[in-house]
C-alpha cells in the first residue's frame, strides 16, 4: 500500500475497501496513478469510477458500499436494508435489493434485485459515513411489506419503533405518501398500521405469545403495566391482565440465562407475589412447543380467574 496516500487509506478503511475516483483524487491519487494501480493489481474496478482495494474480504457491507457508490441516487432497502439494520425475520438468500427511480436502466452485477420506484425523497434515505445508502426506518418498513408475511411485518415494525426510533407519525406519513393499490405491499402495510394500536412488542416471541393468547380469549395488554414492588423498585410486565393481577414475562434474552439472570427473575417474582400478582414465565425453549406452552398459559389464566372468583 506504499502507493496509497494516508488520506486514501483512511477513505478505504472507512468504506470497506471501496472508493470513488473523485474521492481518491481528493485523497491525492491522480487519475494516472489510479490507472497504474489498476494495472499493478492494487485496485479492482467494480463500477463506473468506483474502485475496490484488491484482496479485501468480500462482505455484505462491502458489496453494499460498491452499489451505493456506483449508483448514488439509489439506496439499499427490503431484506438487504433489514439485515444492515439488524432486523429480525429477514428472508435469507434474497439478493441485494437496490431501489432506484423508475425508468433508469442500470448495468448491475448478478445477485442485485432492482426495485423501481417513482418516489424517492430525502426523508427516505440515510447516507452512512461508510458510503452505504440505506432506507430510513419508516421507508424500510413500507418496502418490507412486499417481502414479509403480515405477522413478520408487524414484528419488524415493532422493532423499528422500539430500537430505531421510528415513530407512528412517520409510519402514517409514509403510508399516505407511498400507498397505491397496485403497489406490492401497500395494503399489507396499511393493515399492519391499522392493527397496531400504538402497541410495541420488544421481541418477536413476545408478539407471537400476545397474539396467540388474544386469539384464545385472554385479554392481555402489552408493555403497559408497571408494578411498585415492596423493595422500592418498579417493574414493567411484558404482558398482563391487570384486572386479575396476572402477568407473563417473555424470557428469551440471553440475560435471563444462567444463575444471575434466573435468580434476579425469581426475586422479582417473589416481590410480585407479595403484592398479589401471579407472574408466569415463557422462555426460548417454550418456542419448541409453542402450542403446548400457550395451552399451559391459557390454563393458568383460567385457573387464576376461577380462584379470584371463588
Amino acid at each position: 500500500m506504499t502507493d496509497l496516500t494516508p488520506a486514501a487509506v483512511e477513505v478505504l478503511l472507512r468504506q470497506h475497501g471501496v472508493a470513488t475516483g473523485r474521492q481518491l483524487t481528493s485523497a491525492g491519487i491522480s487519475r494516472s496513478r489510479r490507472i497504474r494501480l489498476l494495472g499493478t493489481g492494487v485496485f479492482d474496478q467494480v463500477g463506473r469510477h468506483v474502485y475496490r482495494l484488491a484482496g479485501t474480504p468480500s462482505t455484505l457491507e462491502q458489496r453494499c458500499a460498491e452499489l451505493s457508490l456506483s449508483h448514488p441516487t439509489g439506496f439499499l432497502t427490503g431484506p438487504t436494508g433489514g439485515v444492515l439494520r439488524g432486523l429480525r425475520r429477514m428472508p435469507r438468500a434474497s439478493g441485494l435489493h437496490l431501489a432506484v427511480r423508475h425508468g433508469i436502466h442500470l448495468d448491475l452485477p448478478a445477485g442485485v434485485v432492482v426495485r423501481q420506484t417513482t418516489k424517492i425523497a430525502s426523508v427516505d434515505v440515510e447516507q452512512r459515513s461508510d458510503g452505504i445508502r440505506v432506507a430510513r426506518p419508516a421507508r424500510l418498513a413500507f418496502d418490507l411489506a412486499a417481502d414479509l408475511s403480515p405477522l413478520d411485518l408487524h414484528s419488524v415494525i415493532d422493532q423499528l419503533v422500539h430500537e430505531h426510533g421510528c415513530t407512528e407519525a412517520e409510519l402514517a406519513s409514509m403510508a399516505r405518501r407511498l400507498y397505491h393499490p397496485a403497489r406490492r405491499g401497500s395494503a399489507r402495510f396499511v393493515d399492519a398500521l391499522g392493527v397496531r394500536g400504538g402497541t410495541t412488542h420488544e421481541s418477536h416471541p413476545e408478539l407471537l405469545v400476545a397474539e396467540r393468547l388474544s386469539a384464545r380469549g385472554v385479554p392481555v395488554v402489552v408493555q403497559e403495566t408497571w408494578l411498585d414492588l415492596p423493595n422500592g423498585k418498579r417493574a414493567r410486565l411484558d404482558m398482563s391482565v391487570p384486572a386479575l393481577r396476572w402477568g407473563v414475562e417473555i424470557d428469551v434474552h440471553p440475560g435471563h440465562l444462567g444463575l444471575t439472570g434466573t435468580t434476579g427473575d425469581k426475586r422479582r417474582d417473589r416481590q410480585c407475589h407479595l403484592i398479589g400478582w401471579q407472574v408466569e414465565r415463557f422462555t426460548s425453549l417454550d418456542l419448541v412447543d409453542l402450542d403446548g406452552a400457550i395451552d399451559e398459559l391459557v390454563a393458568l389464566y383460567e385457573a387464576r380467574r376461577a380462584d379470584l372468583a371463588a
